[in-house]
């Protein structure tokens, strides 16, 4: 069972505007701190998936093998490039981001999203004036709280590549279409040392802490102790999925979100979740770079 918390639904809902608050912010000194820049040797992908490589020159000029034009990015998406051929008719492509970009999202995600939601997690024990075995249980016996976990987060690889394949079905035969999430194809995309250091950081270390903390350590168990327990998992669990940012992944990061719930109430010890959500997402980063489109 989980230990009994002091915060209520309240303090629940100022954390959560406190972190909605911390993105925006986040977002708002990326835009300012690491302007939209593309130059040099890219690949880019057309609508057919049609790889061509593009050389960006100063001045929004652009060379390739079909010629040479403008571009210029769409709006705020850095990902999607509109081709303006000096000759021709005007193109959108697709690509990956340049490495700039993506080191820049990383640290911004590290410092705001995934910081501020460790931090605002400790504002509440400093409020109640509580130490995290109090609020968030102790180590506890390492079968359940560190064998166990790192085995649920093996073997439900298989189930969430099930999942995620149903999900991309109904998605197509409702009409849609399904896309990766950002955060794969940043993944994909990486190639030098110091950005893929800089993801596992973010994606394995600090990622399972931040989210466990978050909707597990403080939603769930604030809306389950306001007597509503069947609602605490699901709202917990469709919001954790949700911030994932991508429809093809609801399904599957949702049936894993009870499962953590699970796990946290079996062994009453945060560290539990958190050690399984971190496994999870290291076979999936390795599987990533390993075998990219068995991970699509």
């Amino acid at each position: 069972m989980t230990p009994r918390v002091p915060w209520t639904p309240i303090d629940v809902m100022q954390i959560l505007l406190a972190w909605i608050l911390a993105m925006f912010l986040g977002q708002a000194a990326y835009g300012l701190l690491v302007p939209p820049r593309i130059e040099g040797v890219q690949q880019v992908v057309d609508v057919n998936q049609t790889v061509t490589t593009v050389t960006f020159l100063p001045g929004h000029r652009y060379q390739a093998k079909t010629g040479e034009g403008t571009f210029q990015f769409n709006g705020q998406d850095r990902t999607t490039l509109i081709l303006t051929p000096d000759e021709g008719e005007t193109v959108t492509m697709k690509f990956a981001g340049t490495a700039r970009d993506r080191v820049g999202i990383i640290a911004i995600n590290m410092m705001f999203v995934q910081g501020g939601a460790i931090l605002l997690a400790f504002l509440l024990l400093f409020k109640y004036r509580l130490r995290w075995r109090d609020a968030f249980g102790g180590l506890g016996d390492p079968t359940w709280t560190v064998a166990m976990p790192v085995l649920l987060g093996t073997l439900f690889i298989l189930p969430a590549f099930g999942l995620h394949f149903l999900s991309q079905l109904i998605i197509v035969q409702l009409g849609g279409e399904p896309t990766a999430q950002q955060a794969v194809q940043m993944v994909s995309a990486a190639k030098n040392q110091a950005e893929i250091i800089l993801q596992i950081t973010s994606v394995v270390l600090l990622a399972p802490v931040a989210e466990e903390l978050l909707f597990r350590g403080v939603v769930y168990t604030s809306l389950k102790q306001a007597g509503h327990p069947v609602s605490a998992v699901l709202v917990s669990s469709l919001i954790f999925a949700a911030v994932h940012g991508s429809l093809a992944l609801m399904l599957p990061l949702t049936v894993l979100a009870v499962v953590l719930v699970w796990l946290y109430e079996k062994t009453g010890s945060i560290i539990a979740p958190i050690i399984m959500h971190a496994t999870f997402n290291a076979i999936n980063f390795a599987l990533i770079k390993l075998a990219p489109n068995l991970a699509s």
